[in-house]
């Protein structure tokens, strides 16, 4: 499963749950609709700090086909990552 989808279904599934919620008089429609964009919001703010953290980076460029090797002098950084690519200079 990719982002889109993984967001695509958490939209949704937030969709049903706050339909349920207007249904039963709980909220109203523009309430939902302001709850599920901030929990959207948040969640991408979170998924983006997640991903550019450096483990994130360097795991990211060791997915490019061109990259060979990519040396850290962090010993940390180079077990954190689960790539062959990565190696620690030390």
């Amino acid at each position: 499963m990719n982002q889109e989808q993984l967001t695509s279904l958490i939209r949704q599934a937030l969709l049903t749950v706050g339909g349920g919620l207007v249904t039963k008089g709980y909220l109203d429609d523009g309430s939902l609709q302001l709850c599920v964009g901030a929990v959207m919001a948040i969640g991408a703010a979170a998924w983006a700090i997640y991903t550019r953290r450096n483990a994130g980076l360097v795991a990211s460029a060791a997915t490019v086909p061109s990259v060979e090797t990519i040396t850290t002098t962090s010993e940390h950084l180079a077990t954190t990552v689960t790539s062959p690519k990565v190696v620690s200079a030390r």
